[in-house]
């Protein structure tokens, strides 16, 4: 033991390699694509989607009714509604799910408008599709609260089992008729959605409002989580995103939540992020187990409520990685809003844009790949350079800045190469107060530190062209600027947009060659100035991420130079590798390759 222990020890040594400063960062984070948002419904409110069997979208939308659209290929069919209202009772928050057997079923809530009448109810009812959504039955019964808005029902969500068990969850303050409170309910349906339980209160906070319940069942089959928002969480003050749950083996018979049951967590901690506080939100899970949660909040925006995200583990716990996908001004809203999980594991976020519906795509990755390649340094990115992506687009970002972005990495035996594309309709020159550019940060050893040390390197490049380096040390902890370097950098500047690429040598990075097969760290953050604007300066790095810590940057593997004089590669099907699949259409990325293995236009390759 102690001869292998030194026989490391001197590897380490010999390849140049530090110990590890800092613990870092562990899974994923969502990149948003500016470039995909797209209106689904004009108008409407609530909108929830999902992929049906055959491969389309399908999105359900209050709208004069219940309104329902599919897309195939990007594009939306005209709406349809399948439930109108009748006897001045809207139907409203409509859910939907997809049964095993293709069933198509679709849950809302009818809600009489004043003045109120006692045969007209608050309620849950259900349609079904038996043939994919071409035809719909009659309205079936499920659930009626009271006559008063005060005492009502709301936000049916639905969830099936793999026995075939349909749920549908709610919120009810049906039976509350002296009171404010309301509890989360549960009805269940063995048939497909044609006939209901009674329902079955599952959570309840006793004086406060548990409200908005979203089920999922854990990719491993041990839990039904729910997200539900809760106002009773002590020195909080406001409705906060809230996860209860309950062991699939239970499945909820003799079972509770009350305020004090271990069963009910926060999803996210208010002593570091304040604006966790809100409500409506909405619970998905990812094919390789990370969850994903949006909920809207109000925090910081004069009272205007946007959408956030937030990624968390495969249990539905410990969410971080918090932004909001979609850029608006202050005085814009997103709200009442709903994630959508397609089977690549791209998420789509569908929100309440104003009074319109509008959904964005977002990549949940955990490791940036860099592919062997030699691109021209023309400030130009034509398909086949050699990036990870065609067209140099791994890397998304801008949620922050507004201006949609795309960048990529590649490396040869010579260079470090990074691009990236800045929509930019607000362009700022370099002055003495600031200029639009971009950062690329480089932890070449990866140190995972918490301050810049030797290994780690910071590339300004500016809209201009010129660019300036800096580099950390062990003995000063922050950042020194190099008297000279090697960088080349080419920009082509737009009045809308500017592309920028850079080749940056091993030796800048202080490594006599490059690191196949090896993993680096890196961030970007981006700087974009608005002349006359307020703000006037917007900063933006990726979710999460310490300008200066690299233990919070993301991974960056160097994928191995596949040798064309060897033995040819073969092609392995990503589904049939369990321990750590790189799906590309996804962006899928989890454990760091094996030597040996890279990845190339969407497929897995082994050299063998």
């Amino acid at each position: 033991m102690k001869r292998l222990f030194f026989l490391l020890l001197v590897m380490a040594t010999a390849c140049g390699a530090r110990a590890i400063e800092y613990e870092p960062y562990q899974g994923s984070r969502i990149f948003w694509d500016m470039s995909s948002r797209q209106t689904v419904f004009p108008t409407g409110w609530y909108a929830r989607m999902i992929q049906l069997q055959d491969g389309r979208l399908m999105a359900v939308c209050e709208h004069g009714g219940i309104e329902v659209r599919y897309a195939t290929s990007g594009v939306w069919s005209d709406g349809k509604i399948i439930a109108s209202g009748h006897d001045n009772i809207g139907m409203r928050v409509p859910d939907l799910i997809q049964l095993t057997d293709g069933t198509i079923v679709v849950a809302y809530n009818p809600r009489p408008e004043e003045p109120y009448t006692t045969d007209r109810k608050f309620g849950i009812r259900v349609k079904r599709s038996t043939d994919n959504g071409q035809s719909w039955g009659p309205e079936i019964f499920v659930y009626d609260a009271q006559h008063l808005f005060s005492d009502g029902c709301w936000e049916p969500s639905l969830l099936e089992l793999p026995t075939g068990e349909l749920q549908l969850y709610f919120s009810n303050e049906g039976i509350y008729t002296s009171s404010n409170e309301q509890d989360i309910s549960l009805c269940r349906s063995f048939d497909g959605g044609l006939t209901w339980s009674e329902p079955e209160i599952i959570s309840f906070r006793a004086g406060y409002r548990d409200g908005m319940p979203c089920p999922i069942l854990l990719n491993d089959q041990s839990e039904i989580v729910l997200t539900i928002e809760d106002n009773g969480w002590p020195g909080v003050g406001d409705f906060f995103p809230t996860t209860v749950r309950c062991p699939l083996s239970v499945n909820w018979h003799n079972y509770f939540v009350d305020k004090d049951s271990p069963n009910r967590e926060k999803t996210l901690d208010f002593s570091f992020c304040p604006n966790a506080t809100g409500g409506a939100p909405y619970l998905r899970q990812l094919p390789w187990g990370e969850t994903v949660m949006s909920y809207q909040s109000a925090y910081g925006r004069d009272g205007r409520l946007s959408m956030y995200v937030a990624l968390g583990d495969r249990e539905a716990r410990h969410f971080k990685s918090m932004q909001h996908p979609f850029y608006v001004d202050q005085a814009q809203t997103v709200m009442w809003n709903s994630l959508c999980v397609v089977d690549t594991g791209q998420v789509v976020a569908l929100g309440g844009v104003g009074s319109s519906i509008q959904m964005i795509k977002g990549y949940a990755m955990s490791t940036f790949l860099a592919p062997y390649a030699h691109p021209a340094i023309d400030g130009q990115i034509t398909r086949g350079e050699g990036y990870f992506q065609p067209l140099a687009t791994q890397i998304r970002m801008g949620v922050e800045t507004g201006t949609a972005t795309a960048a990529d990495v590649c490396y040869d035996d010579d260079s470090l190469y990074f691009c990236i594309r800045v929509a930019d309709r607000t362009p700022f020159a370099y002055a003495s107060n600031g200029a639009d550019c971009v950062t690329l940060f480089i932890d070449a050893l990866n140190r995972s530190s918490r301050a810049p040390l030797d290994g780690m390197y910071r590339f300004f490049l500016r809209r201009d062209g010129s660019h300036r380096v800096a580099y950390g040390t062990d003995s000063k902890k922050k950042w020194s600027y190099a008297s000279e370097d090697n960088v080349r950098t080419a920009v082509v500047d737009k009045s809308t947009s500017y592309t920028l690429e850079a080749a940056i040598p091993w030796t800048d990075l202080g490594l006599s060659h490059a690191p196949q097969g090896t993993t680096l760290r890196m961030n970007i953050e981006m700087q974009d100035y608005r002349q006359g604007e307020s703000p006037d300066l917007v900063v933006e790095d990726f979710v999460d991420a310490q300008r200066d810590a690299s233990w919070s940057w993301m991974p960056l593997y160097l994928q191995p130079n596949p040798n064309p004089s060897a033995v040819p590669a073969v092609a392995v099907q990503e589904s049939a590798n369990a321990a750590g699949v790189f799906d590309l259409q996804g962006r899928r990325m989890r454990e760091v390759p094996a030597s040996g293995v890279f990845i190339r236009n969407g497929k897995k390759y082994i050299i063998k």
